[in-house]
């Protein structure tokens, strides 16, 4: 399919090279005990565009903490987006902002950086905003763009110019985020009970399309137990694939026993009525978005385990 054509002049890289951008690293913080407290961030892998933030404590995940994202811009000669010669009239406002799409959460919205006026100083812009917790999940997707803030007084020269408010005339970056974990899924409890396995998944819902299922389904870890020092995050000995191992066994569980139930098919396709937040949506999305084969349970299992090695 051919690019598309524009009917104004957009941002090129030659452009932005000439601007002289400069943008600090996304970081990210959330509030534990009120005080701000800094979260890692790194690639998934080294040849992945994708990063994923985590907790050196591991307390912070997203489905029960809000977390912040911060970063930091500098721009020199921007006087040469107005005008005849840019993208915008030379009295025209251009905003940035960084726009965010999180499919699996199907929800985007709009985070504003700051507004460039046609002068020639040097522009400082602090960008900080707050994620409410369990707002997003799977990839996220952020794009810092230009836009058309406030329209000009188009001169005969500038006609041709980009002059609508709102209207997108260039992309500087993106960045990928990842923020499927442990954490979200469902809830994981820590109890203390020497005769107890390492672990249990409790499934105690009378009405799966009506019960909230971050309230009837979890798993819980027994510290107690002599292999609990693998799935303690802050011992050398934590292992991640144990977590994951224990995460795919559990959710397994989960959707094996909500198959038992009459309106099952319902769920699968889609047209079951449940609540918000129920065990019904919840393993609905499991199905319809992240892509798990619920066929048979050796397909379950196998789709979980692939998707847990694939996200975490």
């Amino acid at each position: 399919m051919p690019a598309a054509i524009s009917s104004f002049p957009m941002i090129t890289e030659e452009i932005l090279n000439d601007i002289n951008i400069g943008m600090s690293d996304y970081s990210f913080s959330y509030i534990k005990n009120c005080k701000k407290s800094l979260l890692n961030c790194e690639r998934v892998s080294d040849d992945s565009a994708i990063c994923m933030i985590n907790d050196d404590e591991g307390i912070w995940n997203p489905d029960e903490y809000a977390f912040s994202i911060n970063r930091k811009y500098k721009f020199n000669n921007y006087y040469i987006l107005f005008g005849e010669n840019g993208i915008a009239c030379s009295d025209a406002v251009i905003g940035v902002a960084i726009m965010w799409t999180s499919a699996d959460s199907k929800q985007r919205g709009i985070i504003e950086v700051g507004e460039i006026h046609n002068t020639y100083e040097e522009l400082y812009f602090n960008m900080e905003h707050l994620f409410n917790k369990a707002q997003l999940r799977g990839d996220v997707e952020f794009t810092t763009i230009i836009y058309i803030k406030n329209t000009g007084n188009q001169l005969g020269t500038e006609e041709h110019l980009a002059n609508s408010c709102g209207c997108i005339v260039g992309e500087i970056d993106k960045f990928y985020l990842r923020l499927d974990g442990a954490g979200s899924m469902f809830p994981i409890y820590e109890t203390s009970e020497l005769d107890k396995p390492l672990w249990e998944v409790k499934c105690e819902w009378e009405d799966p399309r009506y019960d909230d299922f971050g309230e009837c389904v979890s798993i819980n870890i027994n510290t107690a137990h002599k292999n609990y020092k693998y799935l303690d995050k802050t011992k050398r000995t934590y292992d991640e694939q144990l977590l994951k191992e224990i995460m795919a066994s559990a959710l397994t569980i989960v959707i094996t026993k909500l198959r038992s139930e009459t309106f099952w098919d319902l769920i699968v396709n889609g047209t079951a009525e449940y609540e918000d937040g129920s065990v019904a949506q919840a393993v609905n999305y499991f199905i319809t978005t992240l892509g798990w084969n619920v066929t048979n349970p050796e397909l379950l299992s196998f789709s979980i385990r692939k998707f847990f090695d694939e996200r975490m």
